[in-house]
């Protein structure tokens, strides 16, 4: 099978990168160590097409994190992702670059809806006997029509299925995995075949039963979705839609004009189903067995995930640096505390970075996690001020002050209680603040607070 070049996430690395991972002497080990989203960013970086050889060794786990992340898109921040069929073709064609029950072996263990959802987006499966028996009993004009365009479509016949291309980009690489799948999991094709064919069913009925067909693949894509959702709000991602309606709660201004003393309910149920504390033993030593050409590489992208920018992020501010000081004598006096406000801060730039877009374009984790900073910090000066006499509003805080904030208030209160602030257009100065509700940097920061 040939495997056509597509456009890839992120850069392709010259080859010599995959090669001296490759010539590791614990190469299996190593790559199988790695944890999930190490795995993905190192995909991205040697380039999909290429990294056959990574793939064929991934576990399920990190597949289904390289799936999560590369195959559901959206059109802009905060708006339903969806699947993208072409970019599973190619991954199909990846897979069977190891051979077909390799192939067939991998897609068995994702989750079956997903499968199900992925072919559909490829193949129309009807029943056989009730396409033949609706085109006897119906127009005769009509039957020869559909025969006509059955005759000049891409189909097989498979145990009583007729199988109809939707599109001729993918065909021959899902039909191979139809095969693959009848020969070493046949139980598992079957099943897919009938819900398949039960979504198609509509199509043999007439225009009015078309809608049929419409929602119960909708029906198939919400239920792919919603797994996915699932997994990734566990492992610290926000849903794209759930961050754009924070985002919106956090600008309006409080009903009673006084500030928000509890977590709003999408927080609460994001922190309901993260994983915390999940342990991350070893995880590290597994990254850093890779090359260190390796290493360079993977670093130079969010490798780790959004948190981790946050304990590297150099700020030039006076008012910022005093908040960090702040945020690390927390870590020092109370560890448990400090935890929880990192997590805190690490959801906040994850909601940026899924929901929100700067004139089009979307945060990059390095830009949302210094908007998070930014507007948190306003927020812990709002309260400090709020609980000082006026004379002394104007003083510069220091950390021992910014800790007694974030003592009692939790981040994403403080972002809510900035950004509510903001989008009122209290801040002359940063007229970018009152649309989007956030400060982009440490130096509007300043600008907001002169």
């Amino acid at each position: 099978m040939t495997l056509a070049k597509r456009g890839s996430h992120g850069l392709t690395c010259p080859r010599s990168l995959l090669n001296s991972i490759i010539e590791l002497p614990s190469f299996a080990r190593t790559i199988q160590a790695l944890p999930a989203q190490s795995f993905a960013a190192l995909v991205r970086k040697v380039g999909i097409e290429d990294a056959g050889e990574l793939v064929a060794l991934a576990t399920t786990e990190q597949l289904v994190q390289m799936f999560d992340e590369d195959l559901f898109v959206s059109d802009r921040a905060g708006e339903r992702e969806s699947l993208n069929v072409e970019r599973f073709v190619v991954w199909l064609e990846v897979l069977f670059e190891a051979g077909d029950e390799v192939a067939a072996n991998r897609i068995a263990e994702l989750d079956e809806d997903f499968v199900a959802h992925a072919l559909g987006g490829v193949l129309l499966v009807l029943e056989e006997d009730a396409l033949r028996n609706r085109l006897d009993d119906g127009d005769e004009d009509e039957a020869r029509m559909v025969d006509k365009l059955l005759e000049s479509a891409l189909t097989e016949d498979i145990d009583g299925y007729i199988l109809i291309a939707k599109q001729h980009d993918g065909w021959d690489a899902v039909f191979a995995l139809v095969l693959a799948l009848d020969q070493n999991h046949r139980a598992l094709l079957v099943r897919l075949l009938s819900r398949l064919a039960r979504v198609g069913s509509a199509c043999l009925d007439d225009l009015e039963k078309l809608s049929t067909v419409l929602s119960e693949g909708e029906s198939l894509a919400e239920d792919a979705e919603a797994a996915r959702e699932e997994r990734r709000s566990k492992q610290g991602y926000v849903e794209a839609r759930a961050a754009r309606a924070f985002l919106s709660l956090a600008r309006k201004p409080p009903a009673d004009d006084s500030r928000p003393t509890e977590s709003d309910p999408l927080t609460r149920a994001y922190f309901r189903d993260v994983e915390r504390g999940r342990p991350r033993t070893n995880l590290h030593a597994a990254v850093q067995s890779l090359p260190a050409a390796a290493l360079q590489e993977l670093y130079k992208v969010d490798s780790s995930g959004v948190s981790s920018v946050l304990t590297d992020t150099i700020h030039q501010s006076t008012t910022v640096d005093v908040f960090t000081k702040a945020l690390r004598n927390l870590g020092r006096d109370e560890p448990v505390l400090f935890g929880n406000r990192m997590e805190e801060l690490a959801y906040l730039a994850n909601v940026l970075v899924a929901g929100y877009d700067r004139d089009g374009t979307r945060l990059r984790p390095r830009e949302a996690t210094d908007a998070v900073i930014a507007t948190v910090c306003y927020g812990a000066l709002l309260e400090l001020r709020a609980s000082q006499p006026k004379v002394q509003r104007k003083i510069r805080p220091t950390a021992s002050k910014f800790a007694e904030v974030l003592q009692r208030r939790s981040v994403d209160l403080l972002f809510r209680v900035a950004s509510s602030a903001l989008a009122s257009g209290a801040v002359p100065g940063v007229p970018s603040a009152a649309k989007a509700g956030l400060l982009y940097s440490s130096e509007e920061l300043e600008t907001a607070i002169r």
